[in-house]
């Protein structure tokens, strides 16, 4: 395998286990999101941009992007939400050549914010200056079947990110919940 496939596999396997993570971040280091929800960056990760809605966090060297937004819920099926927000997101978001590696992953979870998540693993090519990049990503919805409120996030990384970026991005992701 590439070290760009081995990146994407280890997300997931990062997600599925859900190991405790190496460096445990301050709630100080919280960015707010939306009705409550937030993210805590891993160190050396800054807010790239952001909405009333929505963050986006940019690794030091840029290799790697967080994208989180929360928003109600299409429904009460993880997949069937994740997909939802699959489709509105990749017709804006400027991804071309799409291919999922994977089908929905669903699982519970047991946090505060949210009780269910799915996650679907991802190439595609995203547009730059320099031309389009490959890369490797993970879409995840978590979502609170409760309330009806979720979380979309899009993880991705380009071929120059370090295996340090799936962690940070793992990390991040369990701030949410």
């Amino acid at each position: 395998l590439q070290p760009v496939a081995i990146a994407a596999l280890t997300v997931a396997v990062l997600l599925a286990a859900r190991p405790s993570p190496a460096v445990i971040l301050t709630a100080d280091d919280a960015i707010g999101i939306a009705q409550g929800i937030s993210v805590t960056p891993a160190p050396g990760w800054t807010l790239g941009n952001r909405g009333s809605n929505w963050v986006a966090l940019n690794n030091a060297d840029g290799s790697a992007q967080l994208r989180v937004a929360v928003k109600p819920a299409s429904g009460t099926d993880p997949a069937a939400v994740l997909q939802t927000d699959m489709d509105q997101y990749t017709s804006s978001a400027g991804l071309s050549n799409l291919s999922n590696m994977s089908g929905p992953n669903t699982q519970p979870v047991q946090s505060t914010n949210f009780q269910q998540e799915a996650s679907v693993d991802y190439t595609a090519d995203v547009p730059s200056a320099q031309g389009t990049i490959p890369v490797l990503g993970t879409f995840s919805e978590l979502l609170n079947t409760a309330n009806g409120r979720s979380a979309f996030i899009d993880f991705r990384q380009n071929n120059n990110a370090t295996p340090q970026a799936v962690g940070d991005g793992a990390m991040m992701i369990r701030s949410l919940e």
